[in-house]
């Protein structure tokens, strides 16, 4: 289960909206309970896209920028719970790209964008190789 307030989730549309027809990304930072398979966000983070050849249909995140967000967010006493992204024109689902870079233990949101508009979002996390919806609780 993924907990983030719905402000949250507007600035990761809007941030969708403004960067189409290209992939946005960025982090979810706040804390993770690994026992229940949960993560509750309190902030987001974009980041630039690093791929500059298809960004359009992937997104790449530097090192520099992984690491600068993880410092940030050990500083607050948080944690990287996740990744955001958007998908130009395509559906909200995990692609076999995104499957490919996936790691276990963090929340996926992908906020699907037709024609500059966000009409839709879902988030996933990964288990056992594969990409399972989870619930999205959207708080105040």
């Amino acid at each position: 289960m993924l907990t983030i307030k719905k402000q949250l989730i507007q600035q990761i549309k809007k941030q969708a909206e403004e960067g189409y027809p290209y992939e946005i990304c960025g982090f979810l930072i706040g804390k993770q309970d690994y026992e229940k398979n949960s993560r509750e966000v309190f902030e987001i983070i974009q980041v630039e896209n690093q791929n500059k050849e298809r960004a359009n249909d992937r997104f790449d995140i530097s090192p520099k920028d992984y690491m600068r967000v993880e410092n940030y967010a050990d500083s607050k006493g948080l944690q990287i719970v996740g990744i955001y992204h958007s998908h130009p024109d395509h559906p909200d689902r995990p692609s076999q790209t995104d499957l490919l870079y996936a790691l276990e233990d963090m929340s996926y949101i992908i906020v699907s964008v037709q024609n500059a508009r966000a009409v839709s979002y879902r988030s996933f996390f990964l288990k056992e190789g594969k990409f399972e919806e989870e619930v999205v609780v959207e708080n105040d």
